[in-house]
């Protein structure tokens, strides 16, 4: 679903355009890649209740995705909107999310940890089937699923509530239940995977993660049930692909034993946007600028490890979200910390079928890094990718993005077609 606002205050820019009334209903197919995942195919269908062309950004929405990949993932939600219940300031969102990351990464623990391709790439596919814990002349291997677990989401129910104080502030409020799954090891030949420990198991024996039992094969359950409240600056305009303004959130959450959840901890984010217009409106070029912060602490569980709280959530440090260039989920650890900076440019605006496009490029440098916990004690150092891509924007709503990143402070490339902005 696209970031929200509650304000009521026609575009910037383009005023002179009809202004779209009704119902309308945008669905585009989900054929992506990216070097993670691998091919991605499905669809996203938006619709849009604008009403009388007045309310801002719609009455009300409805977003309906199903995506899977040739990786074996698969992220299937659907998704509400309404930002003026009952012509009332308040605005109320949920969400019903399936998901699979059938081999989902964990590199290990923290900002210094290591990985080499060496341990758990093999050009002998052939010679892995009578023995999938030894590659002939790679002496380091260590198995094609050493670096990886199953996680399954069954489900996420997710409710948030939020209310404006100005036309700039909102307080939200916010509930998720999640039922996850972990498998911590690929123990089977037919899967290729190594009968020695994988790095997640190797972690749950040395009790460096908790709730997860290493003399277990099978899958684990793991639930959290977590309430999060905050505030946010919104000066976004337009909502769902900003040529200016700000957006801003400070979050905190906790999940505990009484409300349902498995694990007892904490957490609180602060997440900072602005886009800066250069130039003037002819030169259509956006300076967009993001740091984000988040820390936790007690018994956080694997799966909470990669991801970033707060009422928009967003995967751990690595890949297409954060750094892109260096491997997806590349650090996972309490605390996080990512900056990033798009240069955006999109001179062109066409008209196809009664559909606007907008097309343009970015450049873009990302960074940032990870602590295992709130001692503050580990190296390991700011990690750093920059690159380029190509944007096309439909109805200034939705965004297709096409990103190269290189990284910078260790050896690594990505490429991302996807489907939504960065930030």
């Amino acid at each position: 679903m696209p970031p929200a606002t509650d304000s009521a205050k026609p575009p910037a820019s383009d005023s002179a355009e009809p202004t779209p009334t009704g119902w309308a209903l945008q669905g585009l197919p989900l054929v992506n890649y990216n070097t993670d995942n691998g091919f991605g195919y499905g669809a996203q269908v938006l619709l849009v209740d604008r009403a009388d062309g007045t309310w801002r950004p719609w009455r009300a929405a409805i977003t309906l995705t199903y995506w899977a990949t040739t990786r074996d993932i698969f992220d299937h939600s659907l998704a509400v909107d309404f930002p003026s219940v009952l012509g009332t300031k308040w605005r109320v969102g949920a969400e019903v999310r399936v998901s699979r990351h059938r081999f989902n990464p964990w590199y290990g623990l923290g900002n210094d940890t290591r990985y080499s391709s060496s341990t758990d790439q093999c050009a002998d596919r052939v010679a892995l089937q009578t023995d999938p814990d030894a590659c002939p002349g790679n002496p380091d291997f260590r198995g094609l699923r050493y670096y990886q677990y199953d996680l399954l989401g069954l489900p996420l129910v997710a409710l948030n509530v939020r209310r404006p104080l100005t036309d700039a502030w909102k307080l939200f409020g916010g509930y998720r239940l999640r039922m996850e799954s972990i498998r911590l090891q690929y123990d089977d030949p037919t899967e290729l995977g190594q009968h020695q420990p994988s790095q997640l198991m190797q972690d749950a024996q040395a009790g460096r993660v908790p709730g997860l039992d290493p003399t277990k094969s099978g899958p684990q359950s793991q639930r959290t049930s977590e309430v999060t409240v905050g505030i946010q600056y919104d000066t976004r305009e337009p909502e769902a692909v900003p040529n200016r303004g700000q957006f801003h959130e400070l979050a905190v959450r906790g999940a505990a034993h009484f409300i349902g959840s498995q694990f007892n901890y904490w957490g609180a984010t602060l997440h900072l946007r602005g886009w800066i217009p250069l130039g003037g409106e002819r030169t259509k070029l956006v300076l967009g600028l993001r740091g984000l912060a988040d820390i936790n602490g007690g018994d956080v569980p694997v799966p909470m490890l990669d991801r970033f709280g707060g009422l928009d959530t967003r995967e751990g440090f690595g890949g297409t979200e954060t750094a892109r260039g260096i491997l997806r989920n590349r650090y996972q650890g309490k605390v996080k910390v990512v900056a990033t900076t798009e240069l955006r440019w999109l001179p062109l605006k066409v008209h196809v079928l009664k559909q606007r496009f907008d097309l343009g490029g970015v450049v873009f440098a990302d960074g940032g890094r990870v602590w295992s916990d709130l001692t503050f004690s580990e190296g390991g150092g700011l990690k750093a990718t920059a690159g380029a891509g190509a944007r096309i924007v439909w109805n200034q709503v939705m965004t297709v993005r096409v990103d190269y990143g290189i990284g910078l402070t260790e050896r690594g490339t990505g490429f991302y077609l996807e489907v939504g902005s960065v930030f």
